[in-house]
């Protein structure tokens, strides 16, 4: 049992990455919305997929494959 004056123990801080749209990562890019679906489909950028036609992908996601592209040149 927790004593009258103590503070309750604090959990780990919630990181919450955004989910952006196909033309959000090809704007960050700088490139055309088929290059993000080519990265997609051949460089294994991940995509969230939240119904048939509805993609997103995770902002973590998109940092970490750009940051493996980084370190492969």
């Amino acid at each position: 049992m927790r004593k009258k004056n103590q503070m309750p123990a604090q959990s780990a801080p919630v990181v919450v990455s955004q989910l952006l749209t196909i033309d959000q990562v090809a704007a960050r890019l700088s490139v055309h919305r088929t290059t993000v679906y080519d990265f997609i489909n051949l460089s294994g950028l991940k995509v969230t997929r939240l119904a048939a036609h509805a993609v997103r992908v995770d902002e973590a996601d998109l940092q970490m494959w750009i940051d493996q592209r980084k370190a492969a040149s």
